[in-house]
């Protein structure tokens, strides 16, 4: 969850007449409530803000208030409702769908968030709050998504394939990515046809008719087997069979049609006595061709997924919206949008369809946040928001980029522009225990708390420096003031039980790990249960650290042949879990 200061939460009560024209009672219940807030004491907070909503059930500020003071305290899911609510407010108010975006993310609905975030730049498209929102939304969906990828071999062809698309990309470096996902699976989507094209580009006339070849063993009718199709016919001469075959792309998709006129090599073009109007077309580069004639599409009722590998994009995406569940139809049209460029509406689409497994959407979806992640940033700078913009840039080198040394210069050069802001402060701490800089990011990360008490991440971190640094007693103190914020969260129970088990407390481990691990706290090397078992066995409970002890080694077997075929680290890039 974000960084923000109750001022700036005060501010936006202001604004939306919290204590205006209301009864005695409601006033004082929104006060108190907001003030036991900033003090972190959310329990009692909670409980005066729920009274403030009984007496206006849609009045919004109580609401943005109540839902506020529950995803502070760690109730995302709780907190969904009220903020709902208080988006409805007039004027509309930008942060309570940014915490609404908050809590539905922490509870991983990922679609409902970015239509949060995405309806916050909607309302105030040249704020630089709502555009730093999306990024920091964008990037950590990216790097989630990222992360999982890379751990299969079809997972990592994926991206190859999804990052040869890149509009910037030449052909040679596209036929070196798709080289590499062939190598690796090249079953995977539209490989063979999309390296093809690649090769016919080049002017590798024998390697492109191969792969055309084995594109129409393996994908047929996709639309990148009929372009590498055209290609190798324009190349043999055959231009009445070239001619067809662009016909047929341009009635599927004039964005593709588009794009293979932008590319069309000069040699390739037909020669004086073909001279149609697709051969005009090619050589002045103009996709409109209004005199080619085209076939109108079936008017038979075609799947969604054959809607997108036929390549008809505009067709898939100017059906009305499916309903909620039709997770298919969504997945199709979200990859529909993402060929076509639109990732705005790409995003919340796959979202909402994409299942377990389908890397290609998978793929697709990290390049969309990927490129929202820049977009943002160019958009911020073209409004001189130059503080968010050295945040924003700072944020890529740290999550895309895997470079916190750089990234903390940009957080730097933020804070000169803007003094003692918290989140710029916890980006700066992020960036310092990501390079090991652990005294660094201590004092960045005091800084910011003392400017928000209340938020959690920076108390993880700080954990996280002192245990790193074998400062026990600091862990200790400061995983009790974690508890009174967040009493439920089972991460501090297995920190108190590195601490406890570092400083000879071998019972007071074991309390807190053992329900916590039998509670089903994750523990994919085992070292949680390794760390049981030590302590059971200084207690002298011999049989219950033997079995830990067997489900330690089980544990970490697993995630060893898990992880055998895994790519190597690029950087160290851990950081406090969120």
């Amino acid at each position: 969850m974000r960084a923000r200061s109750f001022a700036q939460v005060w501010l936006v009560c202001i604004a939306l007449h919290c204590f205006a024209q209301q009864s005695p009672d409601f006033d004082r219940l929104l006060r108190e409530g907001s003030a036991l807030s900033q003090r972190a004491d959310y329990i009692q907070a909670i409980a005066l803000l729920r009274q403030a909503t009984n007496l206006e059930p849609q009045n919004p500020a109580a609401n943005y208030l109540l839902g506020l003071a529950l995803l502070q305290s760690g109730h995302p899911a709780d907190a969904i409702y009220p903020l709902r609510v208080a988006t409805r407010a007039v004027p509309i108010n930008d942060a309570a769908e940014g915490y609404l975006g908050d809590a539905e993310m922490e509870i991983e609905d990922f679609a409902l968030a970015a239509d949060a975030f995405l309806s916050a730049i909607s309302h105030s498209p040249d704020s630089d709050q709502t555009l730093v929102w999306w990024t920091d939304f964008s990037l950590e969906r990216y790097r989630r998504l990222e992360f999982s990828l890379r751990g299969t071999t079809r997972g990592r062809a994926a991206l190859l394939e999804v990052a040869a698309q890149g509009d910037k990309l030449g052909w040679k470096k596209k036929e070196e990515l798709l080289r590499q996902a062939a190598s690796l699976d090249a079953s995977l989507g539209d490989i063979r046809s999309e390296l093809g094209v690649a090769q016919a580009l080049l002017g590798e006339e024998a390697n492109a008719q191969d792969s055309l070849r084995s594109a129409q063993e393996t994908s047929p009718d996709a639309i990148s087997t009929l372009k590498l199709h055209a290609l190798v016919d324009a190349a043999q001469g055959r231009w009445n069979e070239a001619t067809a075959m662009l016909v047929e792309l341009k009635s599927r998709s004039q964005t593709e049609f588009k794009r293979t006129v932008a590319a069309w090599p000069p040699e390739l073009l037909p020669s004086s006595e073909h001279n149609g109007p697709l051969r005009q077309c090619l050589r002045e580069r103009r996709s409109e061709c209004l005199a080619i004639q085209i076939h109108p599409p079936a008017q038979d009722t075609i799947s969604a997924k054959r809607l997108f590998y036929e390549g008809r994009w505009e067709e898939l995406i100017a059906v009305p919206a499916p309903s909620a569940d039709d997770a298919a139809m969504w997945y199709w049209r979200g990859m529909a949008f993402a060929q076509l460029g639109d990732c705005i509406h790409a995003i919340p689409a796959l979202e909402r369809g994409l299942k377990t497994g389908e890397v290609i959407g998978s793929a697709q979806l990290s390049s969309c946040y990927e490129r929202e992640a820049v977009r943002s940033a160019d958009r911020l700078q073209a409004l001189g928001k130059e503080a968010s913009v050295h945040l924003i840039r700072g944020d890529i080198l740290l999550s895309i980029r895997l470079d916190p040394a750089k990234a903390s210069a940009e957080y730097k050069q933020a804070l000169g522009l803007k003094p003692k802001d918290p989140q710029l402060l916890e980006k700066l701490a992020e960036s310092y225990y990501s390079q090991g800089e652990m005294a660094e990011a201590q004092q960045a990360a005091k800084q910011a708390l003392e400017l928000n008490p209340s938020r959690r991440q920076l108390l993880r971190l700080l954990i996280e420096v002192a245990i790193s640094e074998r400062d026990y007693s600091t862990a200790l103190s400061l995983l009790g003031r974690l508890a009174g914020i967040d009493p439920d969260d089972p991460w501090i129970c297995v920190q108190r039980a590195t601490a406890y088990a570092e400083t000879g407390h071998p019972e007071e481990a074991v309390q807190a790990l053992q329900p916590t691990l039998n509670a089903g706290y994750p523990d994919k090397k085992g070292s949680l249960h390794a760390l049981l078992a030590a302590q059971l066995r200084k207690l002298g409970r011999i049989e219950e650290a033997s079995r830990a002890t067997e489900e330690a080694i089980r544990l970490a077997d697993t995630f060893a042949q898990q992880n055998q075929n895994a790519p190597a680290p690029h950087a160290k890039t851990d950081a406090p879990p969120r």
